[in-house]
């Protein structure tokens, strides 16, 4: 697997990759070809001990870890930013999916660093794939838990379903491991270990930023799921991941690419095209918009005190001890301001500790997330017309924040003629998904309540 320099702030031009399969599974790296010594890393996954190990001799694990392979390599891949792949060729569709996975999957990227995205042909093209037959699998399910209320509404569909279901992750950090015990299922953990390596070229001034990070989820949950049997991968994306952040140099740049459903189809096919049978991955939530997420969410108060959305609680290297809430970003203030319509008084501060609409600093905050001002902030939020909603909502029913009324009165009326419709619009599934007809009738009985 290998990359080729193109750009002259390269510090190492050629990336190679090789694969085991075992407990830990090792993908190896080399960055080649530039002004420096070679350098190697190593990246390692452990996966949960509490399943079978998964067998190296099983084509579909094969045709997985190579998947694996490439999609973790996007983190070795934008040290250099390199502009060639030598790498064993696919047929011409799988290309195609690698070819988008490394432009637009990493739009944000190629944004942020003002770098032009690789064009058609990155990933070597040849031969014809032949798909795999997979293992029978069982009925059983897998919900993946990232810590914050759509993981646990997520759980409540498959409740209503009575499909039995385990929770997985990858990492533990504190508010995933309590999300994951209140759902009261049994916790299997990934863990995974990016080669320090590639932490030190980052401290050295290499290229650094955002990576399809649930690409890279979505690969190795499905080699859990094949190893240990399980029928389906449950994740919990949303419409509104589909709106993107901007255009630019014809990119669809979109933060949340990898939990929209360009991507959540893209991976079926790749899927499909590897292997027949074997577990489905899909989205349980994807026909609904943020607000009816947290409106079911909001009749669960059991999962009040175990959740955040914020990402500081997340992140690989917290510096000293984290607040729930920093209660000054995208995901904080746009959270509350979903909620807010579903709780009373008692139950919003109980979650939130205290009033973020409120803050006048929020304020430019809000106005981005309703589309007035800049462009949606690169954060998993949700749409403008929801967050117009959320407010017009607040604001007919008298429970807008007083600082916000001449605010709202102002800026945001005048794009609202008519909230009523508005609020049922921004709450009414719709959109496509790939949710079996099961899976689709359980969401519609959990939402009914």
């Amino acid at each position: 697997f290998f990359f080729s320099s193109r750009r002259r702030h390269t510090r190492y031009g050629t990336v190679t990759g090789v694969q085991t399969c075992a407990l830990p599974i090792w993908l190896a790296y080399a960055l080649r070809g530039g002004p420096d010594a070679d350098v190697a890393f190593e990246e390692r996954l452990d996966l949960p001990e509490e399943l079978p190990a998964p067998d190296p001799a099983d084509p579909v694990v094969q045709a997985l870890l190579d998947g694996m392979l490439r999609v973790f390599g996007v983190s070795y891949f934008k040290a250099a930013v390199p502009g060639t792949v030598v790498a064993p060729p696919v047929p011409e569709a799988e290309a195609r999916f690698w070819d988008w996975l490394y432009s637009e999957g990493m739009g944000e990227f190629w944004y942020r660093n003002q770098l032009d995205p690789p064009k058609p042909g990155l990933f070597p093209r040849g031969g014809e794939g032949t798909p795999a037959v997979a293992r029978p699998v069982g009925g059983a399910a897998l919900v993946l838990v990232g810590g914050g209320k759509d993981s646990l509404v997520a759980r409540e569909v498959a409740r209503t379903a009575g499909v039995p279901t385990d929770a997985l992750s990858l990492g533990t950090a504190d508010w995933i491991a309590r999300s994951a015990a209140r759902m009261g299922l049994r916790h299997l953990v990934i863990r995974r270990r990016i080669d320090p390596g590639l932490l030190a070229l980052n401290r050295a001034g290499a290229w650094n930023g955002h990576v399809p990070i649930s690409a890279c989820i979505a690969f190795v949950t499905m080699l859990v799921a094949v190893s240990g049997g399980y029928g389906a991968v449950l994740v919990a994306n949303e419409r509104s991941a589909d709106e993107g952040n901007v255009e630019w140099r014809g990119l669809r740049v979109n933060h949340q690419w990898s939990k929209s459903f360009a991507f959540e189809q893209g991976f079926f096919d790749w899927c499909t095209g590897r292997f027949s049978g074997g577990p489905r991955y899909f989205s349980v939530l994807r026909p609904l918009a943020e607000l009816s997420i947290a409106e079911i969410f909001a009749r669960h108060p059991g999962y009040f005190d175990d959740f955040t959305s914020c990402n500081a609680n997340f992140r690989l290297h917290p510096q000293g001890p984290v607040a729930r809430w920093c209660g000054r970003c995208p995901k904080c203030v746009f959270v509350a301001l979903l909620l807010r319509p579903f709780l009373a008084s008692e139950s919003f501060l109980r979650i939130f500790g205290r009033d973020f609409l409120s803050d006048p600093e929020n304020r430019p905050l809000l106005e981005e997330l309703a589309g007035v001002r800049g462009i949606k902030p690169f954060e998993c939020v949700g749409t403008d017309e929801e967050t117009r909603a959320a407010l017009a909502r607040l604001r007919v029913t008298g429970r807008l924040p007083t600082p916000l009324i001449p605010w709202y009165d102002a800026l945001i009326a005048p794009l609202v003629p008519d909230p009523a419709a508005l609020w049922e619009e921004a709450r009414t599934p719709r959109g496509p998904h790939l949710l079996p007809p099961a899976w689709e009738q359980a969401l519609s009985r959990t939402m009914a309540g």
